[in-house]
């Protein structure tokens, strides 16, 4: 999940937001104003209503965002790197850099974000009672009341253990605690992930026959956690299997370097016939690196246009392709490749080009490796391990 609107700098963390978000504050402003708040705290005019739902939407995307710097501070302390946070209509994402050192550490990384949404619940929420009870502006006794309902509900859902969710996490940490085995740890809170998303999709169907389309709302979320903890899972056994390798193990090195001014037309007849490589550097007319291109940008542009448009156009620019040196952890080249839309990085010692290594090469020396591990008695094997 990446951004599209980057919003600026929060305590030193980058934060953006997706598209999708703008239109849960819509859905939520909408039903806030037309019925919760209405009925609610009746006698108030519709543009009343209108302003204290948009508020009570905005103050929320402000509690998930609160929530989520939690998790981004107290990584930080712990040592970590934090790549950003983006909201979107199922909460948010916090990019932390690497792994927790210790099942502690992850228990304060992953804990914060609950208790955030749990105080802010019950601070709201008390506060709305208090203004209830002493008659003071029922618009807006109404208002924090439901916010202080969301949070709270923020902070259980967040706090079920089950991978990707904060309360998964802690089961990781738990786990790993009493097995000392971090992959153990993952494959169990993953499975568990997956079975409680199965769970939600399930109610939530049976919410959609019995009372509408709400129940759709719950089998979304179950659904994406059920993808998420499997991708979860996948790139826990990635970066086990890639322990104690570094990008100069995995790259294809030497790669052929194409020339970026030609056409697209000219450079799939003398760079790319086939699909092998899959990616090539392409150069400026100056020789300098400019970007990457992949043979599936290649084959996108259509055929009518490969003899006018040139490589460098459809190439990604190097500003958007990972750049690792060549003693990087490959455990830290997999994030990143995971993370890049080309799904591929450049190895470079300082300006020289020594390699490029693709999404296939990081899964076929894991393979390589989790063989050489059943075979040989836990031994990293691999050609070029360990150089």
């Amino acid at each position: 999940m990446r951004d599209s609107i980057r919003l600026g700098r929060i305590a030193g963390v980058t934060v953006g937001l997706n598209w999708s978000l703008p239109v849960l504050a819509v859905l939520l402003a909408t039903g806030l104003a037309g019925s919760s708040l209405p009925s609610s705290a009746p006698g108030y005019d519709s543009w009343a209503y209108g302003v204290a739902g948009s508020l009570a939407a905005l103050a929320f995307l402000a509690a998930i965002l609160a929530h989520e710097l939690g998790h981004a501070v107290v990584a930080r302390r712990q040592g970590l790197g934090v790549d950003g946070i983006t909201l979107w209509a199922l909460g948010g994402l916090t990019r932390i850099e690497g792994d927790a050192a210790s099942p502690a550490g992850e228990l304060r990384i992953s804990g914060i974000g609950p208790l955030v949404s749990l105080a802010l619940g019950l601070g709201l929420g008390g506060l709305g009672l208090a203004l209830g009870a002493l008659g003071w502006s029922p618009l807006v006794a109404a208002a924090l009341d439901w916010l202080g309902a969301i949070n709270l509900i923020l902070a259980v859902f967040n706090a079920l253990p089950g991978a990707p969710l904060d309360g998964g996490r802690l089961l990781h940490a738990a786990l790993w605690r009493h097995h000392g085995d971090r992959l153990r740890a993952t494959e169990t809170a993953s499975r568990v992930g997956w079975v409680l998303g199965l769970a939600m999709v399930a109610l939530g169907f049976v919410g959609f026959v019995f009372s509408g389309f709400g129940g759709l709302w719950l089998a979304l979320v179950g659904w994406f956690l059920m993808t998420a903890s499997r991708a979860e899972q996948s790139q826990a056994r990635l970066h086990h299997g890639l322990e104690g390798l570094r990008a100069m193990d995995l790259m294809s090195p030497d790669p052929v370097r194409g020339a970026g001014w030609v056409t697209v037309q000219a450079f799939m007849d003398d760079y790319a016939p086939a699909a092998r490589p899959a990616a090539f550097p392409v150069d400026a007319w100056s020789g300098r690196l400019a970007g990457l291109v992949t043979v599936d940008q290649l084959r996108s542009v259509p055929p009518a246009q490969r003899s006018v448009r040139r490589v460098i156009d459809v190439a990604w620019p190097l500003a958007r392709v990972p750049i690792v040196r060549p003693e990087r952890p490959a455990t830290e080249v997999a994030t990143l490749i995971a993370q890049a839309p080309s799904e591929q990085a450049l190895v470079m010692d300082d300006d020289r080009l020594l390699g490029i290594i693709s999404r296939s090469d990081l899964t076929s020396r894991d393979r390589a490796n989790r063989q050489g591990h059943a075979g040989r008695g836990g031994a990293v094997v691999g050609t070029g391990a360990n150089r």
